[in-house]
């Protein structure tokens, strides 16, 4: 949407300087049910590639500012039920170079299907792989469908990306981050205010600390002479503690600050004066990702987003030596603002309309001759549609666009609102920071609050929105007031739909036809006929009925459209149709209040006795979910031994996932190898024979597994107790082979392995650190045996198990440590 002042003339064709330009869009946002726009967007109904801002699909947007980037080729990623509607609005509705997307000759655009359904960057990746989009020695960007953005130089940072990949080794990808510095500070500045003002006995809800709700898009400071501008609650994404080589923009490490009730782990850095380093604590990764076309194959297994491919990139750096650098983007170089949040939705719609985005405020299909939205005379953040549009510009406060066929009385107040096609307001409504789409009509005398109104949505009189999401179809019904003076059946189902009087906006509801009453502009209309003799006595009905009802109230809800029998009346009211989403979405990011107020050093004991049950409990559902994802991977590698390598990876990203670690890891799948060959071998009551198929089995995955997660002492140490609790109870047909176990990590599973760097999964030192760690156990149980202090916990009978078997491998270990030291003894001759 815009006016016809800001269109710009573009050179058809224009001349690409420098190398081939390929960007993926990547369409899909992974997880839909979970998005917090969800159920409106992404829907069947609206892709999330056509969610409107300011009535213009994202989609328009995000291509329009590739092209004046100097982008040569954009493919778009999109799942099969996302196909035809996006690929409709591509080739029907012409941009402002006079033709639709999909026949631009400024930039290619094609839509791809993907073959399977993208859920995880994992498949994005395969998809790019399996139809070949990008050519081999290329970089390209990945660009999130999810976030709003206008560059000025996209191609000047495609180009310190490509310089990178020449001049650095192994360089795999540029992630583009925002600082949020102005941000901390704004937010530093209220947080010593309001000590300021605690320590003056002020209150907290003092005028000058004003907050509408904790979920509030801004914080506007009543004391202009203090703060005039607004101070958002939460950043744009993930604040991240990256560590930067300065010479060249390489990570050396990072860590997410995320809003955990847990208290964070010390984080320990390692400065040389040989490699100036970089600590940037005000950065927040933008999902734009350059990445070279070589560095696909990393992608190649499950991972939760990018954030964790990237940890697990510098997990490997000393395995694979591929390394990632960052750039920033300054304000000067581009604005870019994710839509991560019911929020950041509103506000990405606010600052279209007040040009932040400048000269993306376009007409609403960037094409026509004529604008479609002309700008108020009384605000220039005021567009009304061309066609239809009834409402007096005067009336409308700023940041607002009125769409196609919208009906606003001179009663309603509007305010940083946008209204869809066929939107209908009644009387003395109040709508505050909201986006209402098409086919909509709100009730007189509503008031609506920082709230997303799904397609053809019916709220009815009185009713109070804030801070919620109304799916599709919903009805929002009204709340009957008993009194001894109300006739009987007097107001059922009333309000419980809403629409035009007359037959002005029939067209608008011809889809919903079983809404039988209809409440707007202070009168109550049913679709039943009345002669004219009758319809003084029907208005006196009515006006009954309005002084018996009162409105709904619904305050940080999202409700999705449902059949009557399951509707709950409670949350609709009377004639209300939907019910409340249970899983809905839960924001980790740190509100930046809790950068400067939250303690990160670990509390002491005496602090957290009281959480140390609940945290126990927590973290054993925790480890016992984590046991359970290893051991299923484990057994489709066990059916398919072929993919030992793909289920590692997928292993060690569920890892990352649940905060564990390799040794974790290790422990778990040792404990199941051993489990399986008992299971399958164990009744033939031949040890000799188990132990040859332990041995086997360790052998298979003695180098796609162990070589690859066994990476040190700990890894080893983990191995070895597992080894020894999974035998040690004494009915275990092999809980006297321990010696004959540890020989086997250790020596016998893989020869060529032993050969090449002297043992197998476990090194002999790791052995000999174990048998001082069992005598350690074995020692401290047997003093407090004596002391009676035994409590016999789960803890202890595990430990008691590993003991045993340990023991019996006393004299194994010894014979370990002899050669071992004869072997030093020979070096040193």
């Amino acid at each position: 949407m815009d006016l016809a002042a800001t269109r710009r003339t573009t050179e058809t064709g224009r001349k690409r300087h420098g190398p081939h330009f390929t960007v993926i869009i990547i369409g899909e946002v992974f997880n839909n049910s979970t998005h917090p726009l969800y159920p409106v967007s992404p829907s069947q109904k609206l892709p999330f590639a056509l969610l409107p801002i300011c009535n213009t699909p994202i989609i328009d947007y995000i291509l329009e500012n590739l092209v004046e980037n100097g982008v040569d080729e954009v493919c778009i990623l999109l799942n099969s039920e996302s196909v035809e509607p996006v690929r409709d609005h591509l080739q029907n509705n012409r941009t402002a170079r006079g033709k639709p997307w999909l026949e631009s000759k400024d930039m290619k655009v094609k839509v791809v299907e993907s073959k399977r359904n993208m859920t995880r960057p994992f498949d994005a990746t395969s998809e790019i792989v399996d139809h070949n989009l990008v050519a081999q020695n290329s970089s390209f960007l990945f660009v999130p469908i999810d976030s709003m953005a206008f560059f000025t130089n996209l191609r000047d940072l495609f180009h310190i990306h490509n310089q990178r990949t020449n001049d650095l080794k192994k360089y795999a990808a540029t992630l583009l981050c925002t600082s949020v510095r102005s941000l901390l500070e704004d937010t530093l500045h209220d947080l010593l205010l309001e000590k300021m003002n605690e320590r003056d006995n002020n209150t907290l809800g003092s005028p000058l600390l004003d907050r509408d709700s904790p979920a509030t898009a801004g914080v506007t400071l009543s004391a202009a002479e203090y703060r005039p501008l607004g101070v958002y609650e939460n950043p744009p994404n993930h604040l991240t503690m990256f560590t930067l080589q300065k010479s060249t923009g390489v990570v050396r490490s990072m860590t997410r600050v995320e809003s955990r009730e847990e208290s964070p782990e010390a984080i320990s850095m390692e400065f040389s004066s040989r490699e100036p380093m970089s600590v940037r604590t005000d950065l927040v990764p933008t999902n734009y990702l350059f990445c070279s076309a070589e560095a696909l194959p990393l992608f190649t297994f499950h991972m939760n987003d990018l954030h964790a491919f990237l940890v697990d990139l510098l997990v490997k750096e000393e395995l694979w030596g591929n390394v990632f650098g960052i750039e920033e983007v300054t304000p000067s170089m581009g604005i870019i603002q994710p839509i991560n949040s019911l929020t950041s939705y509103i506000q990405t719609n606010i600052d279209v309309c007040c040009r932040r985005f400048f000269p993306l405020t376009r007409e609403s299909s960037f094409a026509e001759d004529l604008a479609r939205y002309a700008v108020s005379p009384h605000c220039q953040s005021v567009y009304l549609h061309q066609v239809g549009a009834k409402v007096l510009s005067s009336n409308c406060e700023p940041c607002v666009v009125v769409g196609e066929q919208v009906v606003i009385p001179p009663t309603a107040i509007v305010r940083g609102t946008i209204f869809g096609k066929g939107v209908r307001i009644g009387d003395g409504a109040v709508i505050s920071g909201c986006v209402i789409l098409d086919g909509t009509t709100i009730g007189s005398g509503c008031v609506l609050r920082h709230s997303f109104i799904g397609h053809n949505v019916v709220i009815s009189e009185k009713a109070e929105v804030s801070h919620s999401i109304i799916g599709d179809g919903c009805i929002i019904g009204v709340i009957p007031i008993k009194t001894s003076s109300s006739r009987a059946g007097t107001g059922t189902g009333t309000g419980s739909a809403g629409g035009a009087s007359g037959t002005s906006n029939s067209h608008s509801h011809s889809s919903n036809s079983h809404r039988r009453n209809i409440t707007i502009n202070s009168t109550i209309t049913t679709t039943t006929t009345a002669t004219p003799k009758g319809k003084t006595k029907k208005k006196a009905n009515e006006e009954n009925v309005q002084k018996n009802v009162q409105g709904v109230v619904i305050e940080d809800q999202v409700i999705i459209a449902c059949s009557i029998a399951e509707t709950d009346k409670n949350l609709t009211g009377q004639g209300g149709c939907g019910k409340a989403v249970k899983d809905r979405y839960v924001s980790t990011t740190l509100p930046t209040r809790e950068v400067f107020i939250r303690d990160t050093i670990p509390r002491a004991t005496s602090e957290a006795a009281d959480d140390d049950d609940s945290d126990d409990d927590n973290d054993s559902a925790q480890m016992e979910l984590f046991r359970d994802t290893i051991h299923s991977l484990v057994e489709q590698a066990l059916r398919q031994p072929s993919r030992i390598k793909d289920c590692t990876f997928q292993m060690k990203n569920t890892r990352l996932t649940f905060g564990r670690n390799n040794g974790d890891l290790c422990q778990i799948v040792t404990e199941k190898l051993l489990l399986h060959a008992m299971e399958r071998h164990g009744k033939s009551g031949d040890v000799n024979f188990l132990l040859k198929a332990v041995r086997d089995l360790f052998a298979q995955w003695c180098r796609p597994f162990y070589s690859d997660v066994v990476t040190g002492s700990d890894e080893m140490q983990a191995t070895l107790q597992a080894v020894c609790m999974a035998v040690g109870d004494v009915r275990c047909p092999l809980h006297k082979s321990g010696p004959l176990l540890l020989e086997c990590l250790y020596n016998d599973c893989d020869d060529d392995l032993y050969d090449e760097r002297g043992f197998c999964i476990v090194s002999g030192e790791s052995l000999v650190e174990f048998g001082a760690y069992i005598r350690r156990v074995h020692q401290r149980r047997a003093a407090a045996f004596d002391a009676e202090d035994s409590d016999g916990n789960e803890s202890d009978e595990e430990e008691e198990r590993m003991l045993r078997v340990g023991l019996s491998c006393e004299q194994f270990i010894a014979g370990v440590r002899e050669f071992l030291e004869e072997e030093e003894d020979d070096e040193e001759e």
